[in-house]
């Protein structure tokens, strides 16, 4: 397509007039009219402001499909960079969601007009499973995106492992074990105490202690430390809350998931493990 055809579309794209683009821009409305059917072009001077006033790059603007990993990483930086430190982490969030579109659109024709307001929409979730990997994509109350690239040996690493596995969802299993983690994760890190305040603060029996604090220290969310006080000796813990813990909670609910979803894709023949 011309600059010409991609000025126009792009112009009424956002329903913008030609006298609202030209006064953006500092030029007549007619001269915007000729840019449209190719009797002149922009000046170059003007070439970057009239990409920035209809929200592309310059690429697009001439029709350039190619990109590199370069290009999109260095904006992608720079738009992180230039956005308020309170607003990058929905930013990225967003960024996310337009990976899990992009995906979807190489299978699929859909829609790929950005709508800044689109993710804020989106309340279901969402995933594509193939050969070469799989997404994970909830837009809850805790939305979150992963993605998880086929390796060439599948994902069977962790049975390398499965003792500490078994050994963390056994921990998880008892119910004065995640209370004792909600008390934790609603106190700053390094929080210093006793067993004695977890004991009481949770309401745990005498005979569950001891377990629960092994299994805390098998989760990693507290350290143990010996210390001597007045020349007493004492058991100090220390908090350490782990957020990768948190994500597990949070990933958790979409085993459970049971709700419509935004995009899906399931396409995979073979099995997980090799």
């Amino acid at each position: 397509m011309s600059l010409s055809a991609n000025i126009k579309r792009l112009r009424l794209e956002r329903n913008m007039t030609q006298e609202q683009l030209a006064a953006k821009l500092g030029v007549s409305a007619q001269a915007v009219s000729k840019w449209e059917t190719s009797d002149t072009y922009p000046d170059g001077a003007l070439l970057l402001p009239l990409a920035n006033e209809l929200e592309v790059s310059l690429d697009e603007l001439f029709g350039n499909d190619s990109v590199s990993m370069a290009d999109i990483s260095g904006r992608i930086i720079k738009l992180i960079r230039n956005t308020k430190a309170c607003e990058r982490f929905d930013v990225a969030r967003d960024i996310g969601w337009q990976i899990e579109r992009g995906l979807f659109n190489c299978l699929m024709e859909i829609e790929k007009k950005y709508d800044p307001n689109e993710i804020k929409k989106q309340k279901n979730s969402s995933y594509i499973l193939g050969s070469n990997g799989f997404t994970v994509i909830s837009n809850g109350k805790e939305p979150f995106f992963s993605v998880f690239p086929q390796p060439k040996e599948g994902y069977g690493h962790f049975l390398n492992n499965k003792k500490a596995l078994q050994e963390i969802f056994t921990a998880l299993s008892h119910e004065d074990t995640l209370n004792a983690l909600i008390y934790l994760y609603r106190r700053p890190e390094n929080y210093v105490f006793e067993s004695a305040v977890l004991q009481r603060d949770c309401a745990i029996p005498d005979e569950n202690i001891a377990d629960v604090l092994d299994s805390l220290l098998t989760l990693r969310v507290i350290i143990r430390q010996n210390v001597s006080i007045n020349g007493e000796d004492r058991v100090l813990l220390y908090s350490k809350p782990s957020h990768t813990l948190l994500a597990v909670f949070l990933m958790a609910n979409e085993i459970g998931y049971k709700g419509a979803y935004s995009l899906q894709s399931h396409n995979r023949k073979e099995p997980f493990l090799k």
